[in-house]
């Protein structure tokens, strides 16, 4: 994809709509204080219904916890509705960021990957520059920086679903530079294969950089 392309694409009212609709859900922080509470509240009635316990905790609580749980969520609905509406009247472009596969799961085509969301988001050198500096690593080493970036790309902590996590500035020669896990096998079969071919790069769509998404209308 030339430079030309991303940038109309960066700018197409249809893309911008659909990934402000996706980006919008986390947003607002806010959010994430009642949909803990609801959850919580949620499982525990589970537990206690499960159990055969909701006579011990009494009727009347459960009912009031239920309660407590849909406002929560009713709460966390609101939020994001919010939060969708601000993103919306902000936006008027999308960046479509180039990014790096670096370690993961070749069973499920789970993957740890970076990408960057400024002014090298296009470019594929710098973000194969960074990888190859991670693949460079040693295993046990005593730098605090080079510790910090290993810990990321620890197979036990990948995580479906977790927000990206920024690596050391220091590292990335002072570009922001983020962590992700992309679920690639989610993909068409077609387009997995040209991410291989690729050298592992493909790209996604960071407007908001901690959340981004795969570029899916690239790899339909």
């Amino acid at each position: 994809m030339n430079i030309a392309g991303l940038n109309q694409l960066e700018h197409d009212p249809q893309v911008i709509r659909d990934y402000v609709k996706k980006s919008a859900f986390g947003k607002n922080k806010l959010m994430y204080l009642p949909l803990i509470i609801g959850i919580m509240i949620s499982m525990f009635l589970a537990f206690a219904v499960y159990e055969g316990m909701l006579q011990e905790i009494g009727y009347t609580l459960a009912g009031v916890l239920a309660v407590v749980a849909v406002l929560c969520f009713v709460g966390v609905a609101v939020i994001n509705r919010a939060a969708h509406k601000k993103l919306s009247r902000e936006t008027d472009f999308v960046p479509i960021c180039m990014a790096q596969k670096v370690y993961g799961e070749d069973a499920n085509n789970n993957y740890y990957a970076i990408y960057t969301c400024g002014v090298k988001r296009h470019d594929g050198a710098f973000i194969n520059h960074i990888a190859d500096k991670i693949f460079a690593l040693p295993a046990n080493t005593n730098d605090k920086i080079e510790q910090s970036v290993n810990k990321l790309f620890q197979k036990d902590f990948i995580k479906p679903g977790e927000f990206a996590k920024q690596l050391p500035l220091s590292f990335t020669e002072g570009e922001v530079v983020w962590r992700r896990q992309f679920a690639l096998g989610t993909l068409p079969k077609a387009a997995q294969q040209q991410i291989e071919d690729n050298n592992g790069q493909f790209w996604v769509v960071g407007l908001n950089p901690e959340n981004a998404f795969l570029f899916r209308q690239y790899y339909k």
